[in-house]
């Protein structure tokens, strides 16, 4: 099709057009050089280990914590719905013994208390 070659936009120069100059040559060692550069520093970098200890205490007089949350979920019953709590050590920690949840109907009204789920793990 002769129409598409009208429209590439990444056209060859024939190679009788192209003429090497020492300015082309100088930028492109340069180039070459601050790539090579770049790659070795950031492999270095990938590559080196260390070991890094910080600790940091919660001085805080209380020792739990409260949080008020809201969700709405239309399609998932409350016996599926579970909250999981993990701390930075990676423990996880029991929060279902407080947790309320309400039946709502296809309006999104409360339609019953169910209290909390004590069988809930």
């Amino acid at each position: 099709m002769p129409w598409t070659a009208s429209i590439d936009m990444y056209r060859k120069v024939p190679a009788d057009l192209l003429e090497g100059t020492r300015r082309g040559s100088f930028f492109s060692v340069v180039a070459v050089i601050a790539m090579t550069t770049l790659f070795l520093f950031e492999t270095r970098e990938f590559l080196k280990t260390s070991i890094i200890t910080d600790l940091a205490l919660d001085n805080s007089p209380n020792k739990q914590i409260r949080l008020w949350f809201n969700m709405t979920m239309m399609d998932l019953s409350c016996d599926n719905a579970v909250v999981d709590v993990v701390s930075v050590l990676g423990t996880e920690q029991n929060v279902t013994a407080h947790v309320h949840k309400f039946t709502l109907d296809a309006a999104g009204v409360r339609q019953r208390y169910l209290g909390r789920n004590k069988e809930q793990k």
